[in-house]
């Protein structure tokens, strides 16, 4: 072998085993969207607008309002974070609240905020499982006085 196929031997051996001894590891996160619970077969996207709560009328109806919007989580795939994305198409102040439901009957607040939004411009929000247990339901809350007639879309992804 001469010398120059030699070195550039030399130099490609050595390049391979430097790009494999450092080559820097990264883990991406991954999300998946979650299905709405109540809604179309594999819907995970919801299109709302804040409706006033009904007036109880009698013992038999209950305050009824469409502000909560729920989201199931796959018990199949261990989420570490959870992921909401609100787009408003009316413009103004939202009551935003976001929860992560667990089996027990407890749910953690990840978010209650009443921002300022524009129109076509969302507000991402997020929030983390608990160590070691999968919340079964994501729920957001929007609404109030203050945001009826409001519209807007919602949708959430579970990240792992």
């Amino acid at each position: 072998m001469s010398k120059p196929i030699f070195i550039v031997a030399i130099l490609f051996i050595s390049s391979t085993l430097t790009l494999s001894v450092h080559r820097p590891s990264f883990s991406a996160e991954t999300c998946t969207p979650l299905v709405a619970v109540g809604g179309e077969p594999g819907q995970t996207i919801v299109q709302k607008t804040v409706s006033a709560p009904s007036i109880p009328v009698g013992i038999a109806s209950l305050k009824r309002d469409n502000w909560n919007t729920d989201f199931a989580v796959d018990s199949n795939v261990k989420y570490k974070r959870f992921v909401a994305t609100l787009i408003p198409e009316s413009s103004g102040t939202y009551s935003i609240k976001m929860y992560l439901k667990y089996n027990q009957g407890t749910a953690d607040e990840v978010y209650n905020n009443k921002p300022n939004l524009s129109s076509g411009k969302s507000l991402t929000m997020s929030g983390n499982s608990r160590n070691n247990e999968q919340p079964y339901q994501i729920n957001l809350f929007v609404g109030d006085a203050e945001s009826i007639a409001k519209s807007y879309s919602i949708s959430v992804k579970g990240c792992r």
